[in-house]
């Protein structure tokens, strides 16, 4: 039995380090294809432009027939994809304070120390600031002080009164220490904290039917390294505003709103994240989770207290196609692009919009190349296991899509989980154009599981293990079978004595007909086999040579 137990967990071992071996030789090689790919795309096609005339009114009533100069320009970095889809950016960017997973909430402004930080051990804001003193003779003396702020209060030394945050993000409007905003996505709700006049004032709860939880506000991006957008314009304008009494919300379904900062609450919906193109049909609208990137520019015009729209761009999951669309004040669709790959780059994207082909298209199948890194990344997804590749299929829409280019064991970015994410399609047609791509996984699992069980029935293994081995290999594939072949019997057999067949010296019973392990004790018989009686003579030992001489003198 303790043979039996550590042949287990050898094999049980033995199989969890190949398949995370053979797990993470083949991501490497999806990640090279995939960088790869990223490099065929032309530095024209990286680009889109937007005209948006009627965004901006003319000042003072002039005329209606003036054309204001108004171009807003996203451009994508397929160089920056890459090490963003590893986690790198991503992680330097959280710890800035303005990202909604800031590690650690902190931001200086001058040369005095101001700082604003959440400290997570007290679960509140600390503000550090420098605050005048005036004196005896008249002068000001500038000392420094600390503030608490939770969602109940402000006071100089933390108490327990001031109530906790439980996960904030804060957002400095116009760069205003003074007047921070917190959003806690614990809570669900804004505060408004004004370390001045000592007090912080409470929006509601945003847990209504149909209410989505904050994402981010300000100014919504996601990946800037990776997607910019700006707005070309010789009209006076602020794309963050100055001193607003308002900021745009973005919510986890893709809605954008505006909130009033004096009531904290949404005012009216002034847009929402497009979708960029696919492989397969997607709708037109998209989540947060669902992108790679995104950036959303709010306009502000006048003293930048007038909300004039906003553009919003956007970088499909496997970061290979982007869209540009362009809202109003009212939060009307005013104009919407596309990337797409054109012959005379000088070509208006309006002009050729319907002519040209789509990024993702051409990196997948038309540029130079595409079409055998598409190939080759096909047949790496066909030897990953059959098991986890359908569970890619089933689990396309739970996994957020940065995260999807650094997993490990299932595959969201994969062609079959691309066409799980069919929004377009009824589930059965969406499952049947998902089999294609899941199948070779199973043929090459089906494959080597009948390799794996016509070994195991030559050595001789028992029915109920050789039909263990036979199904962990078709869910598993390669790295089952790479444990087999580590892993294989390979000591001696002998005949049994039971039933005749060879079964193997190590184990208790035959794994044939299940007969104990006899040996015979080695204890010497107790018989001989005795030949014919011999003669005397022939016993006789042979005389020696000095008595044969004596004999011959005597006669």
């Amino acid at each position: 039995m303790k043979a039996q137990r550590y042949s287990t967990l050898h094999v049980l071992a033995t199989g969890v380090l190949a398949l995370l071996v053979t797990l993470v030789v083949l991501f490497w090689a999806r990640w090279g294809c995939e960088s790869a790919r990223y490099s065929l795309l032309p530095k024209h096609v990286q680009q889109v432009e937007i005209d948006a005339p009627d965004l901006i009114k003319p000042k003072g009533g002039g005329d209606p027939n003036a054309v204001i100069l108004l171009r807003f320009i996203a451009m994508m970095s397929p160089g920056e994809v890459p090490a963003a889809g590893l986690g790198i950016a991503q992680y330097r960017e959280s710890l800035r304070l303005d990202d909604p997973g800031s590690l650690m909430l902190i931001r200086s402004v001058d040369d005095q120390d101001s700082r604003l930080y959440y400290d997570r051990s007290l679960r509140t804001i600390v503000y550090h600031h420098v605050v005048p003193l005036p004196q005896p003779d008249g002068k000001v003396r500038m000392e420094k002080a600390v503030a608490y702020a939770g969602p109940e209060g402000i006071a100089d030394k933390p108490d327990k009164k001031l109530g906790r945050f439980r996960d904030p993000v804060v957002r400095l409007i116009a760069g205003n220490l003074d007047r921070p905003i917190v959003y806690d996505r614990g809570l669900r709700r804004f505060f408004a904290i004004d370390w001045r006049g000592k007090m912080v004032r409470q929006g509601p709860a945003l847990t209504g039917k149909g209410t989505s939880p904050v994402v981010d506000f300000g100014w919504p991006r996601k990946q800037p390294a990776c997607l910019s957008l700006n707005l070309d314009t010789p009209e006076p304008h602020y794309t963050y505003g100055r001193n607003p009494d308002r900021a745009v919300v973005l919510d986890a379904a893709g809605a954008i709103h505006m909130l009033d900062l004096d009531t904290l609450e949404y005012t009216r919906s002034v847009g929402a994240l497009p979708a960029p193109a696919t492989l397969f049909a997607s709708s037109r609208r998209a989540t947060p989770n669902s992108l790679f990137a995104f950036d959303v520019l709010p306009v502000f015009v006048g003293k930048g207290d007038i909300y004039a729209g906003c553009a919003v761009a956007a970088l499909s999951r496997d970061a290979t196609a982007m869209r540009l669309e362009v809202f109003d004040a009212n939060g009307a669709s005013v104009a919407r692009e596309e990337s797409a790959v054109r012959d005379n780059p000088m070509v208006s994207s309006r002009g050729a919009r319907y002519n040209a082909p789509s990024t993702v298209l051409a990196v997948y199948f038309e540029l130079p190349g595409a079409a055998a890194l598409t190939a080759t990344e096909f047949v790496l997804e066909s030897l990953h296991p059959p098991m986890l590749l359908w569970l890619s299929y089933f689990t396309a829409q739970s996994v957020e899509a940065t995260a999807g280019h650094r997993s490990l064991f299932v595959l969201p970015n994969s062609f079959a989980a691309m066409k799980g994410r069919d929004a377009e399609s009824w589930w059965l047609p969406r499952f049947v154009g998902a089999v294609p791509f899941l199948l070779p996984g199973v043929v090459v699992g089906v494959v080597l599981s009948r390799l794996v069980g016509a070994h195991a029935r030559r050595t001789g293994m028992a029915r109920r293990a050789r039909r263990l081995w036979i199904v962990a290999t078709v869910l598993f594939g390669l790295p089952a079978y790479v444990t087999y072949q580590i892993t294989r019997p390979t000591t001696a057999r002998v005949t049994c004595l039971n039933c005749g067949r060879d079964r193997w010296v190590d184990g208790e019973k035959c794994h044939h007909c299940g007969s104990p392990w006899l040996v015979p004790e080695l204890v010497p018989p107790a018989w001989r086999v005795i030949g014919q009686p011999e003669d005397q003579a022939c016993n006789d030992p042979a005389p020696r040579p000095e008595e044969t001489i004596s004999r011959e003198f005597e006669v």
